[in-house]
């Protein structure tokens, strides 16, 4: 995937002007084809989640109004994330399996984020974060004020557990990050999924095995 072909809607007029001064930069044209939506809100997002049914685009991305800071403004079924850099923090629902939720998300970790045998943590160590792969935690209001703080109120919210990859800035200067947060995922499933589409041959064969096929 050279150019990712993205929908792209928004709540507000400063949304509009985000995107608007993001591709100000000439060298954002070259990794992202966009469709600027001209309706807002759900029927936007409506249309967005039409045209990736019908192969029109690869991904979404939902910029939310002004200071309203969703995990998830599309209202997607899955798993919320927010990430930024290597920082990655998942959201578990109370009603909901942790375990289940916690395969999940070690899943998008391998196959999303090409990270294989990730390190997860319940709590967010702002001085060790480094050390391990994701967050899960179960307080979503303390979780997303230490991520926000650590990152200075940037980030990227992500919702897996679905084929669609649809991201949303958290502020401004989170727009670029959220489409090349998609456009890596994408990548990396694409990798992901051709490196199993055809297993190598078995290469060495068990002597005892062989012997018992040819008695």
């Amino acid at each position: 995937m050279n150019i990712l072909n993205i929908g792209i809607t928004y709540h507000d007029s400063k949304g509009l002007e985000t995107i608007s001064s993001a591709f100000e930069d000439i060298l954002l044209d070259e990794i992202c084809a966009k469709t600027i939506y001209d309706t807002c809100g759900e029927e936007a997002i409506d249309q967005a989640l039409s045209d990736w049914e019908d192969g029109t685009t690869d991904a979404i991305l939902v910029v939310p109004a002004e200071n309203d800071r969703k995990l998830n403004p599309a209202g997607l079924r899955g798993l919320d994330m927010i990430v930024w850099g290597d920082l990655r923090m998942a959201f578990a629902k109370e009603d909901e399996s942790f375990e289940e939720q916690m395969e999940l998300l070690q899943q998008s970790l391998v196959r999303e984020f090409d990270i294989d045998h990730p390190r997860i943590v319940p709590n967010l160590d702002t001085e060790n974060y480094r050390i391990y792969d994701a967050v899960m935690v179960s307080d979503r209001e303390q979780g997303l004020r230490d991520f926000l703080e650590l990152t200075q109120g940037n980030g990227v919210a992500y919702t897996t557990g679905r084929e669609l990859v649809c991201t949303s800035p958290f502020s401004a200067g989170s727009f670029r990050e959220s489409i090349y947060v998609a456009k890596d995922i994408l990548r990396a499933r694409s990798r992901y999924d051709k490196a199993r589409q055809n297993p190598l041959p078995k290469l060495f064969v068990d002597r005892k095995e062989e012997t018992r096929k040819r008695q």
